[in-house]
């Protein structure tokens, strides 16, 4: 409803995302429900189907610019509206199990523009390991030991 301040949001999850500190960077309401959602498209979704208010997805990244899932997601369905835009600052973490060290890295994978962002940093770090992309940035195993 016009003038009524959202309480339900979708974000692109799983929680732990950077769309989800993006969304408590804004003082989303603690009483109100922030509910992850698999991909853009989902989050876009709940709000065109009324069981979220708003919803808080990824636009655009310093270095891979716009994000086409959420470009194809605002250009298709019933309309939707930007109504504020949030600039979250970013760091991000090579993880892998205890005791694996950078040599025993086989694959590193993350979202395409969280890869193309530290693609010079993981190549210094594990040269030889298999980039591969995934879903989101929050992957739990996100980098595994070689085999």
């Amino acid at each position: 409803m016009p003038g009524t301040a959202p309480t339900r949001f979708a974000y692109l999850g799983p929680e732990g995302t950077f769309a989800e500190a993006a969304l408590r960077s804004l003082g989303a309401p603690s009483e109100g429900e922030a509910r992850p959602e698999a991909s853009v498209g989902a989050a876009l979704a709940a709000v065109r189907a009324g069981e979220c208010d708003a919803a808080l997805v990824p636009l655009e990244n310093s270095v891979e610019g716009s994000v086409p899932a959420t470009m194809d997601g605002l250009v298709t369905g019933a309309p939707l509206v930007i109504t504020r835009e949030v600039f979250l600052p970013v760091a991000f973490v090579l993880a892998a199990r205890p005791g694996t060290s950078l040599a025993g890295v086989g694959t590193v994978a993350s979202h395409p523009h969280a890869l193309a962002q530290c693609r010079g940093r993981v190549a210094g770090l594990v040269p030889g390991a298999d980039v591969v992309v995934a879903a989101s940035t929050d992957l739990p195993g996100w980098a595994s030991a070689r085999g």
